[in-house]
């Protein structure tokens, strides 16, 4: 009886080992490649005044208008 428990802790034992050996080896993957997108992540949002230049290359404000809007981006007044 004594050696059906030892078999039972030996497969406990491996088992144990398979998986960690696995986490190792998805947690190396990751940290190797780590700029990868994945599922579900949102692209990064441009800043303001990329926006703006966007809104001067498309006409939708006047040259004037863009250097009031730039200025109040860049110094906040």
């Amino acid at each position: 009886m004594m050696w059906n428990q030892g078999c039972d802790m030996m497969w406990l034992g491996m088992t144990a080992g398979v998986l960690t050996f696995w986490v190792i080896v998805v947690l190396a993957v990751r940290a190797l490649f780590p700029g990868q997108k994945r599922a579900g992540s949102e692209p990064p949002r441009p800043d303001a005044l990329t926006l703006l230049d966007e809104g001067l290359a498309r006409g939708d404000l006047s040259v004037d208008e863009y250097e009031k809007r730039r200025h109040l981006i860049i110094h906040g007044r």
